[in-house]
This record gives C-alpha cells, structure tokens and sequence, in this order.
C-alpha cells in the first residue's frame, strides 16, 4: 500500500469519527477554561497571560488557549466547532506522521495499524472531540516519541535525533507542564537499556536539547511572572500538584475505578495484547525497542494510577509508545493465537477490534446530538439572559468567576473586579448571589437602584444575577 492511499484512508477515518457532530454539543467538562480566556485574548491583544473574567488563569500554561484563539481568528467565527477543530487536527496530524514518518520502522501495514490504532482507541476519541489539554498535550509528545524513535533507529545525526523531538517536548511545557518529559525519559531509558546503548545519552547533542525544551518554557514564563509581579503562579500551580496527589478532583471509591478505566482507555486494542509474543521478533533491534517500550510505559501506568488523587486521564500520553508497540507487533506478526492452549482465531481478535471501532464511531457521533443535546446546562442560562438583554447593550460581569455561558451570551462583555468600576453609562450588570451583600453596601448601590431582572440556575454552585439600571 503506498503512502498516498494508507493517508487517505486515515483521513477518511478520521473524518468519520472526528467531524461528524463535532459541534453539535454546548461546552462541557473543562472546555470553558480553554475558550474564555482565549475569547479574553482575541478581544484585549494580552496573549501573555490567559484570563478569566477579569482575574489571571494560573492553573495551566496558555498553548491551548493560542490555538483556540488562533482557530477563532483564522476562521472568523466562534463557536463550538472551531474551538474543538484543533484538537482534531493535532490527532490527524499525528496518525498522518505514524503512516509516513513510521513506516521506515514499522513498514506499510505496522505503520498503519500503528496509526489506526491512533484514531481509534477509545481515550483519544473522548478527547479528541473536545478542546481539552490531553488531545493536543498527547500529540506533542507523540510527535517527540515517534520522531526519536524513527531517527535513532535510522541512525540519522545525534543532533537531529535529539534537538528535533526535544522541540516538541518543549511545546508540551508550554500545554500542560513536565508529566510528558517523565513519561519520556522512562521510555527513552528503557529503548537504551534494552540496547545497551545509555552512553548515548551523554552526548552533548542531548544537553543541548535539553536546554532548547526548556528555553521554549523559560521564554514565555518570565514575562509571565514580570507581567504578574507575584508569586501567584507558583502558589497555583503547587495546588495542582497537590490536587493530584492527594486526590480533591475525586473521591477514594473513584480511585479504585482507575485501572479499569485506564485499561479502557486503549480499547479496543488492548484484546490484542494477550496474544503478543515478543521473543517472534527477528529483528534484535525491533525486538529490544518493543520490550523498550513495554516496560517504559506499563511502569508509569502502574506508579499513576496507584496514586490515590491521580486520574485516568493523567496516563493518555502513554496511547503513542502502545500504538508503536502494536505496529510493531503487526509488522512482525509477533502473535500466538491461543490461550492456555486454547486456540483463538486471528480473524475473531480481528473482528472484535473492528465493531468496537465502529460502535465508537457511531456512539460518540450520537451521543452529541442525544444525550448531550438533552443535557445542557449552560446554553439555556445564556438563553434566558440573551432574552433580557438588547444584543447592542454592553453587559458589565462583576468577579463573575467561570462562568462559562457567558460564552453564549450575544452582547459585548466586559469584566470588572469590583463595582467602583461601573462605567455611569452602564444599563446591565452582572454579580454573583455571594457578592450580593458587599455590593449593596457600597455607597454607589443606593445612587444606582438597579434591578433584578434574573436569577441564573446554579452551575458548579455558581450562580449569577443580572441587573439593569434606568437613567
């Protein structure tokens, strides 16, 4: 099969499963705090340091928050689809350079499979449907794990075979922080354990990569702090640290879940891993690299999980080295098919993994114009406020918090910290229930006499209330 027509078939598989109703859902889970503060980015030019409403958003870096922003300004609309359209594409991307780059390893039908199985498993369609850190967090690292891979097996220049990835792990910093460079470094250990070949990580090639992925960091962090004056981040980003040791994300009974969750998170693949049989490999090389990356990525899937305040989705950048290992395993036939003696049949395994495919190809389609349609939250609040509110009104949200129907609203926004800031020509303003006291203490209250107009539903206990003023 030539390169032309495995990336066709990848492109129309993809297309199947990543475009089909992309947009057809409101914003769910976190989505929100990727689109505001890249909403806030587009309409103030601060792309330094992300927003929402009008506090900082410490919590992550901002490389999602460009990309959506990025999407935005190049398609001139904002709207479900296009905030989402990036993380399908980083997907695509990645099963593109699986079929292309990876087919010098894995040959014609290994770097298909390897690709397929890309696109296919289960925790990278969740994902991938939604503007979430993991989709594009995960390519980025499957980008530096397949082009080290292809570069160290082909024996290209130490520069090149460092430098190169090394970018994109860099690139992953500025998504999500250092996780991913542990994750690496365990695999990559491994590769060379198993080759006997560690020494290779004393050429200077290596530092010098090293220095390049933190210099990409180290150039957006610095402003960042200058632009901030504070030691806020730190105290942010220690917090979710804590988070996922100590588990406030999650209750215990919810940790007990995170194995069969991840395990399902590589499904339908993952049948095929009982049939395996590494020492079928001829090929030293493939043979080392496979047991590589076996014991480079089942060590921190264990070590993860068992972490009581870790979530399942904190193992997703582990998907690439397993749809590696499965290439490699269908590139040289490396099964045994049977069980304890018990024969199976190749064709069966093979069949189960293609209904699964496509039941998740029909569920995940559907379940955004079923369920999800029938359960939204957020578009009727934004409904009840649009219905109040002229379009060309300017409406003032006061500390609004994440307030992510605000989205949906059609006026202008602008967000302010306290009250004092009210503009006198203001007719709309927003505050929470909790504020409401202080607020009325205020001295400005009195002069104001606003009234209540809504009472917004709760939305992870948030609610809002929206005033008008008469002048």
């Amino acid at each position: 099969m030539s390169r032309l027509t495995a990336c066709l078939i990848l492109v129309v598989v993809w297309a199947l499963i990543y475009l089909t109703n992309l947009g057809s859902s409101e914003l769910r889970s976190e989505e929100g705090h990727r689109v505001l503060p890249a909403v806030q980015m587009l309409d103030s030019g601060n792309y330094l340091v992300p927003y929402i409403a009008a506090r900082p958003y410490l919590n992550k870096p901002p490389l999602i928050n460009w990309i959506v922003a990025a999407s935005f300004k190049l398609s001139g609309v904002r709207n479900e689809w296009t905030a989402r359209l990036p993380s399908t594409l980083f997907i695509l991307a990645v099963a593109l350079t699986l079929a292309t780059f990876g087919r010098i390893s894995l040959g014609p039908t290994g770097s298909l499979i390897a690709a397929l199985c890309w696109l296919t498993n289960l925790g990278l369609i969740e994902k991938g449907r939604m503007i979430e850190i993991e989709a594009i967090y995960c390519s980025l690292f499957a980008f530096a794990l397949i082009l080290w891979l292809g570069f160290w097996e082909q024996k290209r220049s130490p520069w090149l075979t460092f430098i190169v990835p090394w970018i994109f792990l860099g690139l992953g910093l500025l998504a999500k922080g250092p996780s991913h460079v542990l994750f690496f470094y365990l695999i990559l250990g491994a590769v060379h354990w198993r080759n006997r070949q560690l020494r290779d990580l004393a050429h200077p090639a290596h530092f010098i990569a090293v220095l390049a992925m933190l210099g990409i960091f180290v150039a957006w962090v610095i402003p960042y702090f200058r632009a901030l004056s504070s030691d806020s981040p730190l105290q942010a980003w220690s917090r979710e640290a804590a988070v996922a040791f100590h588990g406030e994300e999650g209750r215990s009974e919810d940790w007990l879940l995170n194995f069969p969750r991840g395990f399902a998170y590589v499904l339908p693949w993952i049948l095929l891993l009982p049939f395996v049989r590494l020492r079928k490999i001829a090929d030293p090389l493939q043979r080392n690299v496979a047991y590589g990356l076996a014991w480079g990525s089942i060590i921190p899937f264990v070590i993860v999980l068992l972490i009581p305040g870790t979530l399942p989705r904190y193992i997703l950048p582990l998907e690439a080295p397993f749809c590696w290992f499965v290439g490699i395993a269908v590139a040289n036939d490396a099964f045994q098919w049977s069980i304890k003696g018990i024969r199976v049949p190749r064709g069966l395994m093979f069949f189960f993994v293609a209904i699964g495919v496509i039941a998740a190809m029909i569920i995940f389609a559907l379940r955004s114009v079923t369920y999800l349609k029938r359960h939204e939250r957020i578009k009727p609040i934004a409904a009840q406020i649009n219905a109040l509110l002229p379009w060309d009104q300017r409406l003032y949200a006061i500390d609004p918090d994440f307030q992510p129907y605000l989205f949906y609203v059609r006026a202008p926004i602008t967000y302010l910290v306290t009250l004092d800031e009210l503009p006198a020509d203001a007719h709309y303003f927003l505050i929470q229930p909790r504020h409401q006291r202080k607020f009325e203490s205020n001295p400005r209250w009195a002069v104001l006499r606003p009234k209540l107009l809504a009472h917004t539903p709760s939305y992870r206990s948030k609610e809002s209330l929206l005033f008008a003023i008469d002048h």
